[in-house]
């Protein structure tokens, strides 16, 4: 029999991404969405015969993942809040903190014992200048949550704190936990917060070009990366950082420039806003460089 996973955010950016794979291994998914409607396409899918999507779950509402994570092998926790514009410690730290608390209990009440989670690098080298230039990044380093509250950089902050929360709870309740860091997600399909720029580039609304360092990761391989910690069997008890490459903005924008049609092109802004190359791990995510 195929294993039957509970996939949290399936409609979201990566959380379709995830339900593709997974349907195409041959592994049974109950899904948890807010909107049915908005997760509709996902049965369009090949192999969605095996795709239970459960319609209005909260993140927020104790017991509100029962249902769906009940006789599930395994948890696929990709949900949790992202966006800038408006952000408040309330509307991104407390879902993403008890949203995890409530998925990973909703594991212990069900007897799923594996949880894959997303987390982010943003849980790792933001540093706001605090931290050596030539230091070495690795899975071994936390984002500081005194400084980045300090700093009121509350998406940075939640995927810190959450992440934090997954441990404890897995470490409570023997639960195996892997954790995946990816920074800021590019790819098909969807335009979403993470493509904010690309969105900005293409529509002629983003005038200038930050004269920074973006770590990237392609969306397809961040779903890899999730489903091959099943497949595996290994990693358990581990964090892993997702970075496929840190182009410079400018080649972010020349590739945008060549895909867009012969109109649209001039829409692509050449210059930079300073001739200062800033790069995210030493002063922090800026509006454009945000960690996904």
């Amino acid at each position: 029999m195929p294993q039957k996973v509970c996939l949290t955010g399936a409609s979201g950016f990566l959380g379709s991404w995830c339900a593709k794979l997974l349907l195409e291994q041959g592994f049974i998914v109950h899904a948890t969405v807010r909107s049915k409607e908005k997760a509709a396409y996902l049965k369009a899918l090949p192999g969605s015969e095996r795709l239970v999507i459960f319609d209005g779950v909260d993140l927020l509402t104790p017991g509100a993942f029962d249902a769906a994570m009940a006789s599930c092998d395994v948890c696929m926790h990709t949900a949790s809040p992202f966006f800038f514009a408006n952000g408040t410690e309330d509307a991104l730290v407390k879902p993403a903190v008890e949203g995890t608390r409530n998925v990973l209990d909703a594991c212990v009440r069900a007897g799923v014992r594996k949880v894959v989670l997303t987390s982010s690098t943003a849980a790792v080298y933001v540093s706001y200048g605090t931290v050596a230039d030539d230091h070495v990044w690795s899975s071994a380093d936390w984002t500081s949550e005194g400084l980045v509250r300090e700093k009121e950089n509350w998406y940075c902050l939640s995927k810190t704190a959450a992440e934090r929360v997954a441990w404890e709870v897995s470490r409570a309740s023997s639960l195996d936990l892997c954790v995946l860091n990816p920074t800021l997600i590019f790819g098909p399909p969807h335009l979403n917060t993470s493509q904010n720029t690309i969105v900005g580039m293409m529509d002629g609304s983003l005038s200038q070009l930050d004269n920074s360092c973006k770590s990237i990761v392609d969306v397809r391989d961040v779903a890899e990366a999730h489903v091959a910690a099943i497949t595996t069997g290994s990693g358990w008890g581990e964090r892993f950082l997702l970075i496929g490459a840190t182009p410079h903005q400018a080649e972010i924008a020349d590739a945008v420039r060549e895909a867009l049609p012969a109109g649209m092109k001039a829409n692509v802004p050449t210059s930079a806003i300073s001739d200062e190359t800033v790069l995210p791990s030493r002063d922090g995510p800026s509006l454009n460089s945000r960690l996904s």
